[in-house]
């Protein structure tokens, strides 16, 4: 199995040293390569995902590297990250990571929903056992007016009065039952209506949107970033690597307003380099904020 590719972990390193004995929350686990980092160099690592078959694939992982006498994994949403402390970590925190993008094999699955050549089903849940809303509820029943609003607002696609429009327009008579048909049926609007198709699948910002949405993502990050202010210990570091501006407006936001009431210290921000990008295309888009807790 190839395994996704964390992003960033140099810069990251470079801010936590030496980690040698660090304990970190590690958000979101993914495929686990941020914790096998972290890991590898000595901490402790706590590790939370939603998606129980990443939370499988990272156990089998770290066990086979033999990494796992200093690693948890827990099963939640990160927004019970305050919940999950009390419970289960119980341990000063000298940093907590998010990493806000979709794993590889999220990306790539099928019966999930979030690629667009998936054609079993319009999910989008992250926890497929723990929520309802889908995406395809929302392709299928929301009026366009509400479509239009979570088109432009979560993916800011330029485009989303006419996506809305066309989307209520065909799912009369034929509803959306993959996100292949619904990706195919963007594609075809954009040729339709001769609008430009840039370097971007042109069904990106409308599957951003839809799983933002899905999974509540902007007011679950809300909630946990306020919580772990309140879990790290003094001069603990909190580092979140965003994908889109959408995600990074709330994430700078709420730098700001912790700034202003002088509760954190030392921001920063950084990207990938050139280096990095050539090797793995996909962290192009990537954003890493960071901030110690004064």
């Amino acid at each position: 199995m190839k395994y996704h590719t964390p992003v960033l972990v140099n810069y990251i390193n470079q801010i936590l040293t030496p980690l040698n004995s660090k304990n970190i929350i590690d958000a979101t686990l993914g495929n686990g390569g941020h914790t096998i980092n972290f890991l590898s160099q000595g901490a402790t690592v706590f590790g939370i995902d939603k998606d129980i078959n990443n939370l499988q694939i990272s156990q089998d992982r770290i066990k086979q590297m033999n990494l796992d006498k200093k690693f948890t994994a827990i099963q939640s949403d990160f927004k019970n990250i305050s919940q999950i402390y009390q419970q289960k970590i119980k341990v000063p925190i000298d940093a907590i990571l998010f990493d806000l993008g979709l794993s590889l094999n999220q990306q790539k699955s099928v019966n999930r929903g979030f690629s667009f050549n998936d054609p079993l089903c319009l999910d989008m849940r992250l926890d497929q056992t723990n929520s309802n809303l889908t995406a395809d509820q929302i392709v299928n029943s929301y009026p366009p007016q509400q479509l239009f609003r979570i088109f432009s607002i979560f993916g800011q696609e330029i485009h989303s009065l006419l996506i809305a429009q066309e989307i209520a327009k065909k799912r009369q008579t034929s509803p959306f039952s993959s996100a292949k048909s619904l990706a195919d049926f963007i594609v075809n609007v954009y040729k339709k209506n001769n609008l430009n198709i840039g370097k971007i699948h042109p069904a990106t910002k409308i599957f951003l949107a839809l799983k933002i949405v899905v999974n509540d993502e902007l007011n679950n990050l809300t909630i946990a970033l306020n919580h772990s202010l309140n879990l790290v210990k003094k001069s603990g570091w909190i580092l979140i690597i965003t994908f889109h501006s959408t995600e990074d407006r709330l994430v700078k936001n709420f730098i700001k307003s912790s700034q202003a009431k002088d509760i954190i210290k030392n921001i920063g921000k950084t990207k990938p380099d050139y280096l990095e990008i050539k090797q793995n295309p996909l962290s192009r888009s990537a954003l890493l904020r960071f901030f110690q807790k004064a």
